[in-house]
């Protein structure tokens, strides 16, 4: 076993000892941290302007579709896709639900629907939800590079 050791030392070259990572190598990932957290805050604000300037309206659930998730071989548990119609200055306007629900939706049933006025296309189902990536992802990935790059800088 120590020959092997010393054949992959000997191939790889003569090694020192650890002197830690290179501050280039530190300030790359505090640049790349502090991007992802800036980021984080613009689509926060840009959600919030969304939400406010949105409009809130009762849609009909018109149809459901029904589709399995790939691991579900048997097809035993379908996850259901309602698309509800919505009017807005008396034109109409389908969305389809973005994540499945586990039970089955009536149609007739009446469900929120939150849009942006000057673009009924733009348009999300419920009341509080708004379109787009969820600002949380880039806040935690942020901060766990900072994080990172804290603990090998001081290592």
């Amino acid at each position: 076993m120590e020959n092997i050791l010393n054949s992959i030392f000997l191939i790889s070259g003569k090694h020192g000892a650890f002197t830690g990572v290179p501050p280039t190598v530190m300030a790359g990932f505090a640049v790349v941290s502090a991007s992802l957290i800036v980021l984080g805050i613009y689509l926060t604000q840009k959600r919030r302007a969304w939400y406010q300037h949105s409009m809130l309206t009762q849609g009909e659930i018109v149809e459901v579709s029904k589709r399995f998730d790939r691991g579900d071989r048997r097809g035993q548990h379908p996850m259901f896709f309602p698309v509800v119609s919505f009017s807005v200055n008396d034109r109409q306007f389908k969305i389809e639900a973005d994540k499945g629900m586990a039970m089955l939706s009536q149609i007739g049933q009446k469900m929120s629907v939150r849009y942006n006025p000057e673009n009924p296309y733009e348009s999300v189902l419920g009341e509080s939800n708004v379109p787009g990536i969820k600002p949380s992802v880039f806040y935690v990935l942020g901060i766990g590079m900072m994080l990172a790059s804290a603990v090998l800088m001081f290592k």
